[in-house]
């Protein structure tokens, strides 16, 4: 990708270079006198644009294919600016996790987190994802037809997420998003509770390396500043409603059960290697002929 369209696209995503919807639009129509096209179509445009970026290519393609699909328009009366309609773009198609039982007072309990120094975590702790591993859960990557990042799903310990390109934009454009909804009262802080979460997956360097494993993220920077690219993100950020409480609560319960760690333990110390498993299994029937030949002494 051409160098300089990427810097063009980094001053773009900057809050403090927004400029309001209604006067992008005037713009556009002045250029419709030299190049004749259909003034609705800015929008599409744009999002056409920064698909071309890695860390937006999946969100704004899906938004797109979604417009076409159902002949659907953008709302360009309730768009702000540049970054609030990429915002629509990531948010727009995103499907909240529904636990299989939900809890009222649970609700009460998922919004007002704030988070006052670096070290302090918002929402409630999970284990990061070697450890979550480690207990038995398995991670998958979402399907390409996942239309947002932040269908994050969790069934029959299973952690399904939708994959990450981490590169050098990434981490603006996911900066100023947080900002803008930090400033702005009439969006919610979903893309905050997305980094609140990826953040508590990944706590160091394994993990970072783990989820690459799994195909999740796709990671360009080095693996140091990879692991510690969320942690930067939310220092300082209110979260009114933290969407992905009821998904921590659920992988919480399933991390706690004992049975699922010991069974994880047997597989990864005795099935992981086809010796340790013949060995296993030769030792299982000595014991079984050694208890046979007991019992046969005992009654003869």
């Amino acid at each position: 990708m051409d160098c300089m369209f990427q810097y063009v696209c980094h001053d773009l995503l900057l809050l403090e270079n927004q400029i309001p919807w209604f006067v992008l639009s005037c713009l556009y129509s002045v250029t419709l006198e030299s190049y004749p096209g259909d003034p609705s179509q800015f929008s599409k445009v744009l999002l056409t644009a920064f698909g071309k970026l890695d860390s937006l290519s999946h969100n704004c393609n899906s938004y797109l294919e979604y417009l076409d699909r159902e002949d659907h328009k953008v709302d360009e009366d309730g768009v702000l600016h540049i970054l609030d309609l990429l915002r629509t773009s990531i948010v727009f198609l995103y499907k909240p996790f529904v636990p299989p039982s939900r809890n009222l007072e649970n609700d009460k309990k998922c919004r007002w987190w704030f988070a006052k120094k670096k070290q302090q975590k918002l929402g409630p702790e999970i284990p990061p994802a070697t450890a979550l591993s480690e207990a038995g859960i398995r991670f998958e990557r979402g399907s390409a037809n996942n239309a947002s990042i932040m269908n994050i799903d969790f069934k029959d310990g299973v952690l399904t997420i939708p994959a990450l390109a981490v590169g050098e934009l990434t981490e603006p454009l996911l900066r100023n998003l947080i900002a803008f909804e930090q400033c702005y009262h009439g969006r919610s802080h979903q893309i905050t509770s997305y980094a609140v979460l990826m953040d508590k997956l990944i706590a160091s360097k394994s993990d970072m390396e783990f989820l690459c494993q799994e195909k999740i993220i796709g990671n360009w920077l080095s693996v140091e500043d990879g692991s510690e690219f969320f942690n930067k993100l939310y220092v300082g950020t209110l979260v009114k409603k933290f969407d992905y409480y009821h998904l921590c609560v659920e992988v919480n319960k399933y991390f706690d059960v004992t049975w699922n760690k010991n069974v994880e333990k047997l597989k990864r110390d005795y099935f992981g290697n086809p010796w340790k498993v013949t060995s296993l299994i030769a030792a299982s029937i000595l014991l079984v002929l050694t208890l046979l030949q007991t019992i046969f002494t005992i009654h003869k």
